[in-house]
């Protein structure tokens, strides 16, 4: 699983947009905004995303393959909390780890897009104290990341190196350019 510019914008919008403007929250806004992260599920969905990084990297690269596809074939949908879950949905690995971990894949993607919420705000308000924090953004949730912030980092440090591990795999499955 991995995650692209194309989801990063998506966060940054979620995050910031609300801000710029004083309307009612749409409804993935709000459901963000009524989200409250707890040690417990954070954990449940970082043991999930390492266990989906494992997967991946334990594969054949003829089954990573098709997996990778599956997920990009639902990227230019994935505008909603609901399209993005599907997408997961559709990846038997992705589905069963968050299944085991007890997440749902939607929970899975609300859980992950308040977490980078909070994380951004967080970050943003250390060097500037004065913003202001998004309307769709559970200021709860800034506690939390504020308040946990070491075991947040060991935990997204542990889920990074799955990562990173299972895309080394994968790239030692693309062909070297100068080998004939």
């Amino acid at each position: 699983m991995r995650i692209d510019g194309w989801f990063m914008c998506l966060v940054m919008l979620l995050a910031v947009a609300p801000v710029a403007r004083a309307q009612k929250l749409t409804p993935d806004e709000a459901i963000l905004r009524s989200y409250v992260l707890t040690m417990p599920k954070v954990e449940a969905w970082a043991t999930a995303s390492i266990d989906i990084a494992n997967a991946m990297k334990a594969m054949p690269a003829s089954e990573r393959a098709k997996r990778k596809a599956e997920m990009e074939a639902g990227e230019e949908e994935n505008e909603t909390i609901a399209s993005m879950a599907a997408t997961m949905e559709r990846v038997p690995e992705v589905r069963r780890a968050f299944r085991k971990a007890g997440l749902t894949a939607r929970e899975a993607v609300t859980l992950s897009l308040a977490l980078m919420q909070a994380t951004m705000f967080d970050q943003i308000a250390a060097t500037n104290p004065d913003a202001k924090l998004p309307s769709n953004v559970n200021p709860v949730n800034v506690t939390f990341v504020r308040k946990n912030k070491a075991q947040l980092g060991a935990r997204m440090k542990a889920v990074q190196e799955a990562s990173k591990a299972a895309k080394r795999a994968e790239s030692s499955d693309e062909p070297d350019p100068d080998e004939p």
